[in-house]
């Protein structure tokens, strides 16, 4: 980026920054900038990138693209359209139908998104790492910017912390769960013989789940929540994911081991508080819970939309009512929700469970149908 400090210096104060510039932070930058705000987009990697994601798109995270006139966009990226889930525990299988859902790799998702987030109006700073600083200006906040070994610091009225599972402020504390487990992913070719598209693979061992779904380009995007005694246990990443598949029912027929995995840290966490003096967490930062549900994606980009309007309502007036009503505001669009989620994950986490919901998916499919409509349309 040519003359790099001139443009993160180019506004003083910036209305907004956003660092991370994920699904969450892309989309929080692009409705700012579309209201005439002067946004600064951060992000610490080169774009496009991979990222540790099932990249499935639900029908309600549809919908939030198609609220924000970015409805097309999935399949401009070559999304495939899916509607049916394969699940596979202890050697049983079921086929669920879940509605119309598009899989799409992060780094054609990610990268679309900032590329919108551009052509509204946000400047985006890629390769660039970002950090809140403490300062004692009420009517703004510093950031501390790095980029190739320079540093600058710039202000803005209003930070939007959107860096996912990686902190960047001293203010906010993350409790981690004590029984989380950690991600792998991994963008491959054909793993089953039946791959075909259209049908999203979900498999459960004891180790962990797999999900297994097509994405652009005849590519396949596997994506896990393993146990990380197991994973330390195993010769490989890819030697693990094997066995889940193969205890799952679901056997594959390439060598998952010459894959290039990439892992997360511990991924079930909260973090408090999610608005401070001029910052606020959205997406990931705000918490994650291993979305089995399929509703990560959505979660981010409704947070997104939620912080834009929240900060056209309140850029110049930040009081400790405005911090509760972010809270207030968080929690009765993602806590139900998130708690409805981590329940499911420990229900599964069960095989007795498991065996339970098979065998009933088995003998009656259409049981599934009132859990997928909630997810899809509960807003």
């Amino acid at each position: 980026m040519t003359n790099w400090p001139d443009v993160a210096t180019r506004h003083d104060p910036w209305d907004v920054i956003v660092l991370g510039a994920g699904p969450a932070g892309s989309i929080a930058a692009r409705q700012l900038a579309l209201n005439s705000y002067h946004v600064l987009l951060i992000e610490k990697s080169r774009i496009p990138r991979f990222k540790v994601c099932g990249g499935c798109l639900s029908g309600a995270a549809l919908d939030v693209l198609a609220e924000v006139g970015l409805g097309d966009l999935p399949k401009k990226c070559g999304g495939v359209t899916f509607q049916k889930m394969r699940l596979a525990s202890c050697g049983a299988t079921a086929e669920i139908d879940i509605g119309e859902r598009i899989a799409v790799s992060r780094e054609a998702l990610d990268a679309a998104l900032v590329e919108e987030a551009t052509n509204a109006g946000a400047t985006v700073c890629t390769e660039t790492t970002g950090s809140v600083q403490s300062s004692d200006d009420a009517g703004s906040r510093s950031v501390l910017l790095r980029r190739h070994g320079v540093a600058v610091a710039v202000r803005a009225k209003a930070v939007v912390i959107a860096t996912g599972l990686v902190s960047c402020s001293p203010e906010i504390q993350t409790k981690i769960s004590p029984n989380s487990w950690v991600g792998l992913g991994a963008v491959t070719g054909p793993v089953f013989n039946d791959s075909a598209p259209g049908v999203l693979h979900m498999a459960w061992g004891a180790a962990g789940y797999v999900g297994i779904a097509n994405v652009e380009d005849s590519r396949l995007d596997i994506a896990a929540a393993v146990n990380p005694r197991a994973l330390a246990a195993a010769t490989s990443p890819g030697e693990l994911i094997s066995q889940i598949l193969a205890d799952s029912g679901l056997p594959v027929f390439v060598k998952l081991g010459d894959a290039i995995w990439r892992g997360t840290p511990l991924l079930t966490r909260h973090s408090l508080p999610l608005a401070s003096r001029r910052c606020l967490l959205i997406g990931d930062a705000a918490g994650y819970v291993e979305p089995f549900t399929g509703e990560g994606i959505e979660w981010a980009m409704r947070s997104a939309i939620l912080a834009s309007t929240f900060l056209k309502s309140g850029l110049d007036q930040w009081n400790q009512p405005s911090l509760d009503h972010w809270h207030m505001l968080h929690e009765r669009a993602f806590g139900g929700r998130q708690r409805q989620c981590r329940r499911v994950v420990t229900l599964m986490r069960n095989k007795t469970v498991r065996r339970v919901a098979l065998w009933s998916l088995q003998t009656a499919p259409r049981l599934a149908r009132p859990f997928v409509q909630r997810l899809d349309h509960l807003n």
